[in-house]
């Protein structure tokens, strides 16, 4: 009992950091459709954890997708002891900043450079990406960093027939049934 008391107190302590995240810097994009594009990125000279926020209103139902891509110079065969970025995630959050933090997570996608998010309806949400970067280098800072893009477009109904459809299928199952009915009286 205790070992599942202990396991429940780990799961909410690692858990809460996810839930309400500190953003290093902010921007506000105001609508993004569906459908709607948006491109963004961020320079670094300077070693350290960060937290990118984007702000974004939806007017309706929508899916999002997009990718995040690195800029980093040791990728090209530069080994100057220079700054290194890793981007560790994208997240979704549904809410906006407020007071430096953002909402409750939507969604959380660990391969940025592709990432997709479902199921999202009318209102503000924030898209945070995560970043780290190490190895200090003060020749040329801002060289490293990150770029990406985020679109959104209305989510695709699961097909349903049409009345005209439903109608020409029933007069077909009445006439395979009255074929069916005239060959057992035969």
């Amino acid at each position: 009992m205790k070992t599942k008391l202990l396991g429940a107190l780990c799961a909410v302590s690692l858990a809460g950091p996810a839930m309400a995240a500190t953003c290093t810097s902010t921007s506000n994009w105001g609508p993004l459709g569906p459908p709607g594009l948006e491109v963004f990125g961020h320079a670094f000279g300077s070693t350290g954890s960060y937290l990118d926020c984007y702000t974004f209103t939806l007017s309706g139902p929508a899916v999002s997708f997009g990718g995040v891509i690195e800029r980093d110079p040791s990728l090209w065969g530069f080994d100057l002891n220079q700054l290194a970025i890793d981007v560790t995630s994208v997240s979704l959050f549904s809410g906006g900043i407020t007071l430096g933090k953002t909402g409750s997570l939507f969604d959380s996608d660990s391969s940025p450079w592709d990432f997709t998010f479902n199921g999202l309806t009318a209102g503000t949400y924030t898209l945070a990406v995560a970043s780290s970067i190490t190895q200090e280098w003060g020749i040329v800072p801002g060289l490293v960093g990150y770029m990406g893009s985020i679109a959104t477009s209305a989510p695709v109904a699961s097909p349903a027939p049409e009345p005209e459809a439903l109608a020409m299928m029933l007069a077909g199952l009445a006439g395979v049934g009255a074929a069916v009915r005239r060959r057992r009286r035969a």
